[in-house]
């Protein structure tokens, strides 16, 4: 079991913990980390989530994203997420900052999502699945996934906020 800190709408904590499942059926606000991986090229690498997993097994989406344990600081969680999901092993200051969007789009999933990007150069074979997680990786031109987005291709996860942030950090950033 996973257990998760409960917060308020404003992104407080409320001393409450909770099993991770339960929180979400309780649909109570808790922390999320999502890392995207972008290469000198401006790619951004994206993860095919493995076919076991619960909620959208099979399709295209964020580089690394987890939710944050009880107790974990969100930069702890993002640089445990990276690890396990695809062995990369970091440091914070690696980690550039780009939002924490408050999600309330799924009453089951109220998250506070904090938004990263990793400027990484390993090659896709380089990439290690330790938790079984993730079934494939690949990487795509951050223009020519803004627009599969814009197009709402089949198997992409589309986090159309989340989206909208990443691009406009990337055309303004020097990789």
């Amino acid at each position: 079991m996973e257990y998760i800190d409960i917060f308020d709408s404003n992104n407080n904590s409320m001393g409450k913990v909770k099993e991770k499942m339960q929180a979400h059926e309780d649909g109570n606000f808790h922390r999320t980390a999502h890392i995207w991986i972008i290469n000198n090229k401006k790619e951004l690498l994206l993860q095919k989530r493995s076919a076991s997993k619960k909620s959208h097994p099979n399709c295209w989406d964020i580089s690394a994203a987890g939710h944050i344990r009880s107790g974990e600081s969100v930069m702890d969680g993002a640089l445990r997420e990276l690890k396990e999901e695809l062995g990369v092993e970091t440091k914070e200051e690696d980690l550039q900052y780009i939002v924490t969007i408050k999600n309330t789009k799924d009453p089951k999933n109220m998250e506070f999502q904090y938004v990263y990007l990793l400027n990484c150069n390993k090659a896709e074979r380089e990439y290690i699945f330790v938790d079984n997680e993730v079934a494939e990786v690949k990487y795509v031109y951050y223009e020519e996934l803004e627009r599969m987005v814009q197009e709402g291709v089949e198997g992409l996860l589309i986090h159309e906020e989340e989206y909208q942030y990443l691009f406009n950090y990337i055309r303004t950033q020097q990789f």
